[in-house]
């Protein structure tokens, strides 16, 4: 990726490390601006209702009793995100969270164009885009999606110049034919540095508000992620 100012732009907690980040220690690593911009609020994870009523925890072998309300979970969400970013080595000034954020699961393309302008607007116009590729005829989240779809949008009416586009890893084996995607392979540098912000999501200490929510919501796909680390992107239209 050419040095720029670039921004990263998350659907959900954690969509920062799993999809974008050998993407973003990358442009570190050559000395490039990076800002993260967090675009919903994770409040949807079934993980909140685990903790709340007590739910059975297979990780930890028992139950919680943690009564966390709407803002609290989100906050919980929020400080593994900013762990996780830190630990990237991303400057805490340009760890984001957008002030137009939507619901988890309510991200419309609409509002995600306007999450990406506004961002752009406040910090620097001619920032580069970088994002989730959207994928489509096959399961995707739809926040990924419509991400995915307003840089794309964006682009066509030549608002912004052709965003990077990382293809998540839980899609793999269901890339669409011709899209012309790269490998980013980390250095073991780069790779460290994955390794500690993927363990960021795994921090349970109730007493600061870390409660492993991402860890708890999807350990799978953090395994699989800190098995190889590597990143799939195209560039443009798809």
């Amino acid at each position: 990726m050419d040095k720029n100012v670039t921004f990263y732009f998350a659907p959900h907690q954690d969509d920062e490390l799993t999809n974008l980040g050998a993407g973003i220690v990358r442009q570190l690593s050559a000395g490039d601006d990076v800002y993260v911009v967090l675009c919903t609020d994770g409040g949807a994870s079934s993980v909140k209702r685990m903790l709340i009523d007590g739910g059975g925890c297979r990780w930890h072998g028992g139950c919680h009793h943690y009564p966390l309300d709407a803002a609290a979970f989100t906050a919980a969400r929020d400080r593994e995100y900013r762990e996780s970013c830190r630990r990237m080595g991303v400057p805490a000034d340009r760890v984001l969270i957008s002030p137009l954020r939507s619901p988890d699961g309510g991200l419309s393309v609409e509002q995600a164009a306007k999450i990406i302008l506004d961002a752009l607007d406040r910090f620097c116009p001619d920032g580069r885009v970088a994002t989730i590729l959207p994928v489509y005829r096959c399961h995707q989240n739809p926040d990924h999606t419509a991400i995915g779809e307003a840089a794309l949008q964006l682009h066509r009416q030549g608002r912004i110049p052709a965003p990077a586009l990382f293809f998540e890893q839980l899609l793999c084996g269901k890339t669409p034919e011709g899209t012309g995607l790269e490998r980013l392979d980390p250095t073991s540098e780069e790779r460290a540095r994955l390794l500690d912000a993927a363990a960021a999501y795994r921090i349970w200490s109730p007493e600061t508000g870390f409660y492993a929510v991402g860890y708890h919501s999807v350990a799978d796909e953090f395994d699989a992620f800190c098995s190889d680390l590597y990143g799939l992107l195209k560039y443009g239209d798809r």
